[in-house]
């Protein structure tokens, strides 16, 4: 099971992402909206229902660290210029976004849409750095 690496602040991401490629490979970065801490929910709907399928298919099947960027409603919707949107590698289109990268500058995949989060198989590569 994967240990998760918070970042709530987008000027964190690039250290964090360097730090943990020096211990391992491949990370996988799940960019997700803010959960609501009394509801447990998501202000974003489509990471609602996201969230059983990236559980099991990804955070379950991962060993080592996940790097969990948290964005809040204000900061991303409708906000071309967010860091992690406007960024020319991560190139984020919405959320749920699901990377794995290698090396620390190499995107393999990405899950991002509606369709990427119900393929069990592309979740499961993911997870698994393949």
């Amino acid at each position: 099971m994967a240990t998760i690496v918070e970042v709530t602040d987008n000027a964190k991401f690039d250290e964090t992402l360097a730090q943990i490629s020096s211990e391992q490979e491949n990370v996988i970065v799940i960019i997700t909206g803010v959960t609501d801490p009394v509801t447990g929910k998501n202000w974003c709907p489509d990471c609602e229902v996201a969230k059983p399928n990236i559980k099991e298919w990804v955070l379950d099947k991962t060993a080592g660290k996940v790097i969990m960027c948290i964005v809040d409603r204000d900061s991303w919707k409708g906000v071309p210029l967010h860091p992690y949107k406007a960024s020319s590698f991560l190139k984020a289109k919405g959320v749920p976004t699901v990377l794995l990268i290698s090396g620390g500058d190499n995107i393999m995949m990405r899950a991002e849409n509606d369709e990427d989060f119900l393929n069990k198989d592309l979740l499961t590569m993911i997870a698994k750095g393949e």
